[in-house]
């Protein structure tokens, strides 16, 4: 340390019970300052002997001499991003704009912090500060044009930590946080730890990239990453939502992008991991990943490995690989897509649990129940002969549906009309079921076509009636999907 730097530290270290300690961790809903307060309470713990100032003289030293002040993604022009400083004179002007925060010399005035909520004397904060937050240059940004977002001292504090608790994804920074306070803290310390890690081993070079380049697979590989850390979420009937924020706050083009997994995403994705669903679930996952650099690869369900065919010889690509490429059901469920198309061409090819699409219809699209039951019985009455033809010619015509009035029609003369000339004693399609439960107001009458393909489909597979045959004719049935428009 520098004898500038020496005097910064030991003047601040006079003043330090100007701070409010408890606001340096406390949640306060705004996921920067969360994230930078739970790095402060993961170092803490970890350095019981440093004081808050010497957390920000140690955390300031790596991001000036280990990451050579690469923290352009996050503060505009700050003491450690500004080019006119160069080496030690970051860490020492750095050090000189907390002393005056701590003093209070800086230019302040008494109202209501904008993060914590509290009265207290308020600093202003821009893009060389806080993050996100618009520019003093920009004053109509700010409400009653004021030069920057008004923040007390500990709020500007705990952003100063905000780095260490970030990754590099797709060439942005990415921050995760719940509504779940676990959860948020879950990913600080773990990408708090990634950073240390690193930087013992020499290999830190900036804010530590993510595992994945996906923002989706980033995601569900988190949740994946709870469920085996903490033991709550495995059994809680109710569980958290997840946001996932992919920003830059670099030079003249300040953007970010948010992805929102809601609650019962989250569960469901669980339930699909249970021993009950976890192969049939991950044989299909696995088979939807693409990269457009690989196009044509298969997904072999023996070798877990993507083959693609070549002239001479067969290029095969590990899951270490290709979990960074485009998966098509992580996408969706992140964006809200239906994912329906999907589980009706791999059921033809493939057993997947119906209860999996039950649960799915159920709790993600809001279907009733009632419906559900109702697609699996009329599924398990169109196989009830063990008669490949006639199968065959009743997939061809339901498959050939192309509006509703041609699934009204099949439904009455292949399953009502059938039952009736069959003697059954009673009904097999009610008009409180025609009415409410398969053609009700409001519905897509292709929805309960492809639920009742993929029941029979199943049905099929459950039965040993598929044949090999039969696989190659249903496939040729299915047109070739775009995938690229997803990517």
């Amino acid at each position: 340390m520098g004898l500038n730097a020496f005097f910064i530290y030991y003047n601040m270290k006079q003043n330090y019970k100007t701070l409010n300690y408890e606001w340096l961790t406390r949640p306060t809903g705004d996921p920067f300052a969360d994230a930078g307060g739970f790095a402060i309470e993961y170092l803490s713990e970890k350095f019981p002997e440093k004081d808050i100032l010497e957390l920000i003289d140690y955390i300031t030293k790596i991001y000036v001499e280990k990451w050579s002040g690469k923290l352009n993604a996050f503060f505009l022009n700050s003491k450690i991003t500004q080019p006119a400083f160069q080496g030690s004179r970051k860490t020492e002007e750095t050090l000189k704009y907390f002393d005056a925060l701590i003093n209070e010399t800086e230019p302040s005035e008494v109202g209501y912090c904008r993060f914590t909520g509290r009265e207290t004397k308020l600093f202003f904060g821009g893009r060389d500060n806080s993050i996100m937050t618009g520019s003093g240059t920009l004053i109509n940004f700010h409400h009653f044009f004021q030069k920057g977002i008004s923040l007390s001292k500990e709020a500007l504090i705990r952003i100063h930590f905000v780095p260490f608790a970030c990754q590099q994804l797709q060439g942005r920074i990415s921050l995760m946080q719940s509504s779940d306070q676990k959860l948020s803290n879950l990913f600080v310390t773990f990408t708090v730890e990634k950073n240390l890690h690193e930087i013992g081993i020499g290999l830190s070079e900036g804010v530590a990239k993510s595992d994945f380049n996906k923002p989706a697979n980033a995601i569900f590989d988190f949740i994946d990453y709870t469920l085996s850390q903490l033991q709550d979420f495995r059994e809680a009937t109710a569980l958290p939502s997840l946001t996932l924020y992919l920003f830059t706050n670099f030079g003249a083009s300040p953007e970010i992008q948010i992805y929102q997994l809601p609650e019962k995403v989250f569960l469901f994705y669980r339930t699909c991991l249970h021993p009950k669903f976890r192969e049939d679930w991950q044989k299909f996952v696995l088979s939807h990943y693409f990269d457009g650099q690989h196009k044509g690869a298969k997904y072999n369900l023996q070798t877990e490995k993507f083959e693609l065919a070549k002239s001479k010889e067969t290029e095969t690509t590990d899951k270490n690989e290709y979990r960074q490429w485009f998966n098509q059901i992580y996408h969706k469920l992140l964006v809200d897509e239906n994912i329906r198309p999907e589980i009706l061409r791999w059921s033809r090819q493939h057993p997947f649990n119906f209860e999996i699409v039950s649960i799915y219809q159920n709790n993600i699209i809001g279907m009733k129940k009632e419906t559900i039951n109702k697609i699996k019985e009329l599924a398990a009455f169109l196989v009830r002969e063990e008669d490949a033809g006639k199968i065959k010619k009743r997939i061809k015509a339901l498959d050939g549906a192309k509006n509703a009035a041609v699934l009204r029609r099949f439904i009455l003369k292949d399953i009502v009309v059938a039952n009736y000339l069959a003697n059954s004693e009673k009904p097999i399609v009610s008009i409180d079921d025609y009415v409410n439960y398969l053609f009700p107001d409001g519905s897509y009458w292709a929805e309960i076509r492809d639920l009742l393909l993929i029941a029979i489909y199943q049905e099929l597979h459950e039965r040993n009636l598929i044949s090999e045959e039969l696989k190659i004719e249903l496939e040729s049935t299915v047109e070739d999907e775009d995938i690229n428009k997803l990517t």
